[in-house]
């Protein structure tokens, strides 16, 4: 190409030069791409080989994976836990996924767990199936029946000759009279059950309560959970130890509590431990009072989500062995204390002088109540006060070694305005342990607990340097305590942004006694 001129016009012999030189430069090109095509062919083929040892070393190392090594009793028993779990479909999923699980899945236990929702599917099927999978394995059933259930009456005739394998029984139904049926149908040896849920909306055409006196023969029987909208009748359930009680209501239809029904429903338990009344909507019922109690010797725990009226309900039991009260407003807070629902708590705490923890969850009591609770809690450990009106001055009667409820160790505060930080942190200074040669304290004075934990939680008079110098003395909590935490389903003490805040403030000089 150099010895053709670019400035002139190409004769004859530049034009036969450059068809010669593009020629030659096109069978190079051809050349060249025959080369790469062989060296892309090696280079696929080398690829493959590499992919091919990658896929052995993972099969490999998934021999010798934890899922893998586990025996399959070990791994059944984590199967049994999921479908404990709520997972329902858990047996059917896991068994499909490899051979070792499949054997795992073989287990009668995994099956142990009956959910049937009679409105889909072939429920009639699945009984025979499952049945046939859990053998002589314990039975935990839930039956979900709608209004129209066509094929109840052949899953209770499949499930009814396994009532020996009964442990847990939970029957949800619309109306009491479907429910009554279920239960009718359940009359016979019930020797394992252990658990009975039955919830109903609505009474029935004829306005029939339901009829527990249907399972009378269940010794092992120690829970029970109903919801209804009236309070539940029975002649006799000695053994029970747990009871939960949800109140559901209409639109148009709210019946009141009527404190008669409530005392003879709890003689008939007289081993209650765990006591729950609760209303499932945020209403207001009314409550008819009467001037008698009921005496619960073995009562730990009695949780009451109530409107502030029903708190009267207080005054008909007696519970002196009782270590855990929670009451909780099932109604929009009030703007004021609520001066009866703090009489009638004191009034109860004269009978139950071993509570060890009390909450107040959107109960608002006068303050001059606050002080006579803590007079009445010698043993109280946890005090748990959620939207409260308590002031600085009813929590200086905690300080020091004269102070009141000597036991205390824990405190969760949250939604409290009136109270400040400083008093929490002056509280909780003392609360520390003092040394008796510097004259700040006496061997023979009696010592108070100091204070292991301070949850704070949308406080509005806490700073951050409260919160500081809290984590220097004790454990300081700005979170929730668990998903068992009664906030959680309410979502009403989240405060991920006022603890993001401090984390960049103060970067890496937070205390680790300061749980964010």
């Amino acid at each position: 190409m150099d010895r053709v001129s670019s400035v002139r016009e190409p004769t004859e012999d530049d034009i036969l030069l450059i068809h010669q030189a593009t020629m030659a430069d096109e069978e190079a090109l051809k050349e060249l791409d025959s080369e790469m095509s062989i060296l892309y062919s090696a280079l696929e083929r080398l690829r493959l080989q590499k992919l091919k040892h990658r896929e052995n070393i993972r099969q490999a190392r998934s021999l010798l994976t934890l899922a893998r090594r586990l025996p399959p009793e070990l791994l059944a028993r984590i199967f049994e836990i999921c479908a404990k779990s709520g997972w329902t479909r858990a047996p059917v999923v896991l068994s499909q996924v490899c051979s070792a699980w499949r054997k795992a899945a073989a287990f009668p236990r995994i099956w142990s767990y009956l959910f049937l929702d009679l409105r889909s599917g072939d429920s009639t099927g699945k009984v025979v199936f499952w049945l046939s999978k859990v053998q002589h394995a314990p039975l935990h059933i839930t039956l979900d029946i709608p209004l129209e259930s066509p094929s109840l009456e052949e899953v209770l005739g499949l499930l009814v000759p396994r009532s020996k394998q009964w442990q847990t029984l939970i029957v949800k139904s619309v109306d009491s009279t479907t429910l009554n049926h279920v239960l009718r149908r359940c009359s016979l040896p019930l020797p394992d059950l252990r658990q009975l849920i039955v919830v109903t909306k609505m009474e029935g055409s004829q306005g029939d309560p339901v009829n527990m006196s249907y399972l009378q023969d269940a010794p092992c029987l120690s829970r029970l959970l109903i919801e209804q909208p009236n309070l539940p009748q029975w002649s006799n359930f000695m053994r029970v130890t747990i009871l939960h009680i949800v109140l559901s209501s209409s639109r148009d239809f709210v019946p009141s509590i009527n404190a008669t029904d409530w005392i003879e429903m709890l003689q008939a338990l007289p081993g209650l431990r765990d006591l729950t009344l609760e209303l499932s909507k945020p209403e207001t019922r009314t409550y008819n009072h009467i001037q008698r109690a009921v005496d619960l010797p073995h009562l730990e725990s009695l949780t009451l989500h109530v409107s502030p009226d029903v708190n009267r309900i207080l005054l008909t039991m007696r519970a002196p062995a009782l270590r855990q009260l929670h009451l909780r407003c099932s109604s929009d807070p009030l703007a004021r204390p609520h001066m009866p629902s703090g009489a009638h708590l004191c009034r109860f705490l004269e009978f139950s002088p071993r509570v060890q923890l009390l909450e107040l969850y959107d109960i608002d009591v006068e303050r001059i109540d606050f002080v006579r609770c803590f007079e009445l809690l010698p043993k109280l450990e946890e005090l748990r006060l959620h939207d409260s009106d308590i002031a600085d001055e009813q929590l200086r009667l905690l300080h020091g070694d004269n102070g009141h409820c000597p036991n205390l160790a824990r405190l969760d505060f949250r939604w409290c305005n009136y109270l400040s930080g400083s008093a929490l942190v002056n509280l909780t200074q003392s609360r520390l342990p003092q040394d008796a040669s510097e004259g700040r304290g006496s061997p023979t004075m009696p010592q108070t607990r100091r204070i292991n934990e301070v949850a704070v939680v949308n406080c509005l008079h806490v700073k951050e340097q409260d919160v500081l110098d809290l984590a220097e003395m004790t454990l300081c909590r700005l979170l929730m305590r668990s998903d068992e935490d009664h906030c959680y389903k309410r979502c009403c003490c989240y405060n991920e942004k006022y603890r993001q805040r401090l984390r960049l403030r103060h970067n890496n000089k937070l205390p680790k006694s300061l749980i964010l």
